[in-house]
């Protein structure tokens, strides 16, 4: 075919443009939270019932701070207790409620680099206890107060458990995920975390002054946990 004949049948032959001739291929599953994946709803169940498929030798997930699924770690602390269930290995950053005694190892690491851990799959998780509001009329949830390392939790995890509760608020941006990503959903409306406000010791006080006024340049970036915050004398 001539020069002249292949540019007439690309400019001139053609009733539509040439990248739409093509036949594109595409993926079905998407990692990211917020795409809804096509056919796949998640199913309605208890919370004991849910927790079944947690089994000996597992990695779990729990979601941490004020969206701490306590309603689903109670549920799986008794699973484990009646399935004589063992060597589950728990990951999770703060987390807060009651029943937790505080026991654990203590990985060495910026909150900023965990979600390389799952994304890079140098730690896999087998299941993920997470927190959500409930799905809008679209199917949209929110991870509410921590999305922090969560996020790249659930990308991450084989199988997601959800505590979708109304006392969750609703955060937009990458707080949100789509209840097709999530495999089971369990209604628990608990109360939301708090932490108490509590007095400043007189040593935390000269602490606090003696860094303001010989540590920091003004202004100046000092990392506390959970994130950066810009600190001005």
């Amino acid at each position: 075919m001539s020069l002249r004949n292949l540019s007439r049948v690309l400019q001139g032959s053609c009733r539509r443009p040439l990248w739409k001739s093509v036949e594109r291929g595409y993926y079905l599953y998407s990692p990211e939270p917020i795409h809804p994946l096509p056919d796949r709803t998640p199913d309605w169940k208890t919370a004991e019932e849910a927790v079944q498929v947690i089994q000996s030798g597992q990695r779990v997930f729990i979601h941490g701070a004020a969206a701490t699924p306590v309603h689903l770690i109670q549920a799986m602390c008794d699973h484990g207790k009646r399935a004589d269930i063992r060597d589950v290995e728990v990951m999770h950053i703060h987390t807060e409620g009651p029943g937790l005694e505080g026991r654990a190892d203590a990985i060495p690491i910026f909150l900023s680099e965990i979600p390389r851990l799952f994304r890079q799959r140098i730690i896999n998780i087998d299941v993920a206890l997470v927190s959500v509001s409930p799905p809008d009329k679209h199917g949209f949830c929110s991870l509410g107060t921590s999305v922090d390392c969560t996020r790249s939790a659930i990308q991450n995890a084989k199988y997601i458990i959800a505590q979708v509760n109304k006392n969750l608020p609703r955060t937009f941006g990458d707080g949100i995920i789509h209840q097709s990503h999530v495999d089971a959903m369990v209604e628990c409306d608990d109360t939301l975390h708090e932490m108490k406000r509590v007095e400043l010791s007189k040593e935390e006080v000269m602490i606090g002054k003696l860094v303001a006024e010989n540590l920091v340049l003004v202004p100046y970036q000092m990392q506390f946990w959970p994130s950066w915050v810009t600190i001005e004398t």
